[in-house]
């Protein structure tokens, strides 16, 4: 067997516990890297609605629905938070909320509770009255 210096020693010894610490943060988050809170628990926890949206940079009706959403949130933002996660990259996100489809909206109250949810492209004014039906506008 090899002998290894005492200085090697140390060096393989701090590379092996700094890949541990990396994998259980990184395992934590499910394998997203993500450790700590969300931008979405950050907003469910404001205080305000939030709207939710689950899909990928990919998805052709994600994109078509991007612009809405930004639409939305630039007159309505002072009343309510949009949140969009890629669950391609946040898989971990995807399985908490049981995301199967995309895209799909998500509706939570001001409390952070799940009120009604919604899979596919939706136009501007049935996502405006459905808010407006909600309470939220």
């Amino acid at each position: 067997m090899m002998k290894m210096k005492k200085g090697m020693r140390l060096t393989l010894l701090a590379c092996l516990m700094a890949s541990l610490v990396l994998s259980v943060a990184c395992s934590r988050g499910g394998g997203s890297g993500w450790v700590g809170a969300t931008p979405l628990e950050e907003a469910l926890s404001n205080g305000k609605p939030t709207v939710a949206e689950f899909g990928a940079s990919t998805c052709i009706p994600c994109k078509a629905m991007k612009p809405i959403l930004e639409e939305i949130v630039a007159e309505y933002g002072d009343k309510l938070n949009l949140s969009f996660t890629d669950i391609r990259i946040h898989t971990n996100v995807a399985t908490k909320y049981k995301i199967s489809l995309m895209p799909t909206q998500i509706f939570f109250d001001s409390a952070g509770q799940e009120v009604t949810r919604h899979v596919g492209y939706w136009p501007k004014e049935d996502v405006l009255a459905h808010l407006e039906e909600l309470g939220f506008l």
